[in-house]
């Protein structure tokens, strides 16, 4: 008896389940967030990441090679147009200069006495011309002078393009001298100090020289970012930008582009996966606390509308145009057979996007209706809306299975319950 009584309970209990199973599930609405079209403006954004750099630096080499043997500056030390930053040994320098001087005394020393000479056998030439004509002295005798005139001219005007050689050595010498001591180009901040007292340099005349420090202006500082092929057509000079510093959460900096780099970085083989072009976007409200390298992201604005009608980004969705017809309850279009020459190739890129139609939910009286839409510009949130959706009214922004997948034209939903914080659920 007893075991009977549990039996017929368990059948019961089990068809109340199924029972109250199947009344849920045909019962259940679906739950949708909705927000409502509103009119406001929207401006279009190349978001990028790059590194702080200042507008200008300049790398500091020695133009001569030789030992440290001062620096006038310490890494960060501010520093004005013309002030020392370092010299080089130039004891070897100062001895050529001594060496050129020398030898350029001697040359004109020479020169002197070449002069002297040639103007003893003009002297003599004029004495011998005076006795030819007088019957005094021979033909050779007068020729004589006259080579040896020749001769000793030949030879001081030799000595004066040895002195204008001797005198552009020496200036070379005494350049290299002035060189051993390196000044500031620019007035800034050394931004980094590589070299110490001591160290030997590779002067700039041997390759590329060693680099001793680099000297910025860091009141003009600019973001350099990468830009990819798809999104640099919309980038312009004068751009306006945000700009935010990883290391100042908190702070807002305004930029605009000031150079665009015309050819790509990388993607010069087929095997590169990402173009991309560099831009540089000048800080216009620069800070003492953004330093050089800094990580920065960038938002370009490239384009604005306003006034216009928009909606939230993840509420427009697609469909099919067949599936919009259909639900629509619209004639589909009748294929046309083509054959023989006029039938073409299929362009699968092509047939697959136009055969998708931008559309929209909108919620009332408790259910959607579908809404095919015009779009046009778009930011990280809103995207404009052209035509299909009005003022105020209420468009389903998710969920996004709900808004992608499940979604009908009169399908029957409702809104969703906000979630609670933790202060309202006290």
């Amino acid at each position: 008896m007893k075991k009977r009584y549990w039996i017929s309970a368990i059948v019961l209990i089990g068809a109340g389940i199924t029972f109250a199973t199947k009344f849920n599930k045909g019962d259940q609405i679906t739950e949708v967030t909705v927000e409502k079209a509103q009119r406001g403006d929207i401006t279009s954004l190349v978001t990028a990441t790059g590194k702080v750099f200042p507008e200008v630096e300049v790398s500091i080499s020695s133009e001569v090679a030789g030992e440290i043997i001062e620096l006038g500056v310490k890494d960060g030390q501010t520093v004005e147009k013309g002030n020392l930053l370092v010299r080089v040994n130039p004891d070897r320098l100062e001895a050529q200069v001594l060496q050129q001087e020398a030898a350029l005394r001697a040359s004109k020393s020479n020169s002197s006495e070449a002069k002297a000479r040639m103007l003893q056998a003009e002297l003599d030439l004029k004495r011998q011309t005076n006795l030819f004509q007088k019957g005094f002295t021979t033909q050779e005798q007068l020729d004589e002078a006259e080579t040896m005139r020749e001769i000793s001219q030949a030879s001081y005007e030799a000595t004066l393009s040895r002195i204008e050689q001797q005198e552009m050595q020496l200036k070379e010498a005494r350049d290299s001298l002035a060189k051993a001591t390196t000044y500031s180009p620019i007035g800034g901040t050394i931004t980094s100090l590589s070299s110490e007292l001591g160290d030997r340099v590779v002067g700039t005349g041997q390759f590329a020289g060693t680099e001793i420090m680099r000297v910025a202006d860091l009141s003009h500082m600019e973001i350099r970012v990468d830009v990819s092929e798809t999104d640099i057509v919309q980038v312009k000079i004068g751009d306006p930008a945000t700009i935010e510093i990883d290391a100042l959460p908190d702070d807002e900096f305004k930029g605009e582009v000031s150079e665009i780099a015309n050819s790509a970085k990388g993607g010069n083989n087929a095997s590169d996966q990402l173009t991309t072009f560099e831009v540089k976007v000048r800080l216009t409200d620069p800070n003492d606390r953004i330093r050089p390298g800094m990580t920065a992201t960038a938002d370009i604005e490239t384009q604005t509308v306003s006034d216009v009608i928009k909606v939230p980004l993840q509420s427009v969705t697609v469909r099919s145009k067949d599936e919009v017809k259909k639900q629509l309850g619209e004639k589909s279009d009748e294929s046309k057979p083509e054959d023989g020459d006029n039938k073409k190739a299929p362009e699968k890129s092509n047939k697959k996007r136009d055969s998708l139609e931008r559309v929209v939910f909108v919620f009332d009286s408790d259910q959607v209706t579908l809404a095919r839409v015009e779009t046009g510009l778009a930011d990280n949130r809103f995207i404009e809306i052209k035509s299909g959706v009005e003022v105020d009214q209420q468009i389903v922004t998710g969920g996004y299975r709900v808004l992608t997948r499940e979604l009908e034209h009169e399908k029957a939903v409702k809104i969703a319950e906000k979630k609670k914080g933790k202060k309202d659920a006290k």
